[in-house]
């Protein structure tokens, strides 16, 4: 059998793992910010998905006590098991005007605004 027929040694084997681990240690930290970068990016989500049901909410039933009740301040929960607090204010109900202005932001539980909007509601 001729030296080139032989095949890898046993050293060249271990210089191939170490490399390998080395390439995959440089990786980790990419890898564990783009998860954290994920999940918060899933509660924007469901933060923004609650925040345009509460309006929608609120075109479907355009009444002052109805807006009022929109901008109450309600809890959800997210995929992930995280706690979403959705509160809002309403401007005042129309006498000549036939808008009103409603605010809706929705926070995490350590307080980070997450999503915000602000909707005009015509009121027949």
């Amino acid at each position: 059998m001729q030296k080139d027929e032989r095949g890898f040694s046993v050293v060249e084997i271990l210089i191939a793992m170490f490399l390998l681990a080395l390439v995959a240690v440089a990786l980790l930290p990419a890898l564990w910010q783009g998860l954290r970068y994920s999940s918060q990016q899933s509660a924007v989500a469901t933060a923004t998905r609650e925040l345009n049901a509460l309006v929608e909410e609120a075109r479907d039933t355009p009444t002052c006590p109805n807006l009022s009740a929109v901008a109450v301040s309600k809890t959800v929960t997210d995929g992930a098991g995280r706690t979403i607090s959705t509160s809002g204010t309403v401007g005042s109900c129309p006498v000549t005007t036939k808008t009103v202005k409603l605010a809706l932001t929705a926070v995490d539980s350590s307080g980070t605004t997450l999503a915000t909007t602000t909707a005009i509601i015509y009121v027949p």
